[in-house]
């Protein structure tokens, strides 16, 4: 599971960085960061508690990761589809698309991590 951990994290700091550095110096950093950094803050929590209480905050994490991804591909396929056009909304809708594959790869990996028995006393 370290490794899973490990992985956990660094996407966790790539999530709040990148948004960090989107939106530093603005005036909606909170409101408009907000999101992003709380996703960040429960995969790095669970991440570095995974290892005293299981994979299930694992599970919780990447569930919230990929509910927030899905809720920003919806309305950017929309733009896409059906307009008002946005200048990078195919780069956008196709980078969400690729964090959707991950993140959902990544909740049936801690989902099998949490079922992992351990062994009998």
């Amino acid at each position: 599971m370290k490794p899973f951990r490990l992985f956990t994290a660094v996407v966790a700091l790539l999530l709040g960085a990148g948004e960090i550095a989107r939106w530093w110096g603005k005036a909606q950093f909170l409101p408009l960061a907000f999101d992003e950094l709380l996703v960040a803050a429960a995969l790095l929590g669970a991440a570095t508690t995974a290892g005293r209480t299981g994979a299930l905050p694992l599970c919780v994490a990447w569930g919230a990761f990929c509910g927030f991804v899905v809720s920003l591909l919806i309305p950017t396929l929309d733009h896409l589809m059906f307009g008002p056009p946005k200048e990078s909304a195919g780069f956008y809708a196709a980078v969400l698309g690729v964090m959707l594959a991950v993140g959902l790869a990544a909740l049936a990996r801690a989902v099998a991590l949490n079922r992992v028995r351990s062994p009998a006393p």
